[in-house]
C-alpha cells in the first residue's frame, strides 16, 4: 500500500466508521522536496497519558481509549484497531458514532515526506477544510504532526470533523484519527485531544 493511499482511506474509513454502531461492533473495554519548515520546529512533548492503555498486540503503538467505548480489531478497511463511541449523535441522516481508528502503513518514507503527502492529499478531498496543521512531539519523544478539519460524508451528507496525528518509526507510518459529526464536535474535542496526546510509537 502506498503513503497517498494510506492518507485517502484514513479519511473514507473515519466517514464510513461515523456509522459503525449500526452495523454492529466487537467487544467493549473498562518526494525529495524542500523541507518543511513547519515541520523543522520541535515542540514540547504531549504531556504523559493517565488512564488505562490500548497496546497493540504486535508492539507498534500504545494510546489510552476512552472508557467504555467499543474496540475493534478485526482489521476492517485496514485499520490496526478502531474505538467507538456505544452513544451516538443523532444527525438528521439518522445515529453517527464518534469512533477513533488507528492505521499503521509501511510506507517506507519519513515524516517530513508523509506530511507534505498528506497536505497534497487533503487538497485534494472535495469540500475538506483544514483547521489544523502543526508540527507535535509525542509524549515519547517521538515527532510527530497534527492535522485537523471538516469534510462531508458522502454517504450521508453529514459534515463531518476530524484529527489525525501521524508519526514514523522505523519506516513505518502510525496515524491516529478521531472523527466526529461537526455539530457534535465540542463534546468530544477534549477526549481526542486524550487521545492524540496519549499516541506512543517509541518501542
Amino acid at each position: 500500500m502506498t503513503a497517498r493511499r494510506s492518507i485517502a482511506a484514513a479519511l473514507l474509513v473515519a466517514a464510513t466508521f461515523v456509522t459503525a454502531l449500526a452495523s454492529g461492533c466487537s467487544a467493549a473495554v473498562t518526494g525529495s522536496a524542500a523541507p518543511d519548515p513547519v515541520a523543522l520546529t520541535t515542540p514540547a512533548p504531549f504531556p504523559t497519558p493517565t488512564g488505562d492503555e490500548y497496546a497493540d498486540p504486535d508492539g507498534r503503538f500504545r494510546l489510552v481509549p476512552p472508557p467504555g467505548w467499543v474496540v475493534d480489531t478485526s482489521g476492517q478497511q485496514e485499520t490496526a484497531v478502531r474505538f467507538v463511541d456505544p452513544e451516538p449523535t443523532l444527525t438528521p441522516a439518522g445515529p453517527k458514532a464518534a469512533n477513533v481508528n488507528v492505521f499503521v502503513v509501511a510506507a517506507g518514507i519519513d515524516l517530513t515526506k508523509t506530511v507534505l503527502g498528506t497536505r497534497r492529499e487533503l487538497g485534494g478531498v472535495p469540500g475538506y477544510k483544514r483547521l489544523v496543521d502543526e508540527p507535535a512531539t509525542l509524549h515519547d519523544g517521538t515527532p510527530a504532526h497534527v492535522f485537523g478539519g471538516t469534510f462531508t460524508d458522502r454517504q450521508s451528507g453529514v459534515e463531518l470533523r476530524n484529527v489525525q496525528v501521524y508519526a514514523v518509526r522505523d519506516g513505518t507510518t502510525i496515524v491516529a484519527t478521531g472523527t466526529a459529526p461537526s455539530e457534535s464536535w465540542s463534546s468530544y474535542e477534549a477526549t481526542f485531544t486524550t487521545i492524540v496526546h496519549s499516541l506512543s510509537v517509541a518501542g
